[in-house]
């Protein structure tokens, strides 16, 4: 995954709470604006799992910043 992939939630990661379940649109594509790689601490094998944090701008033109890499999935690699 690199910087102008054209990617969708993958939905692996969907936060559960007592009261709802949050929905995750797997239609919306979006393009990678910026990624930064984990920092290391004393959390590493928790951010081994979450991957880079990426930042999408999303085809409806919303910008969502620090997602889970591995949230992710590619639909088309940047030439």
């Amino acid at each position: 995954m690199k910087v102008g992939d054209i990617v969708r939630q993958n939905g692996k990661m969907v936060i559960n709470t007592k009261s709802s379940k949050l929905r995750v649109n797997t239609q919306l594509t979006g393009i990678i604006i910026e990624m930064s790689s984990p920092v290391h601490s004393t959390y590493s094998e928790w951010q081994k799992w979450l991957g880079a944090s990426v930042a999408v701008l999303w085809s409806n033109g919303r910008l969502t910043k620090n997602i889970a890499e591995n949230a992710l999935e590619v639909v088309n690699e940047a030439g």
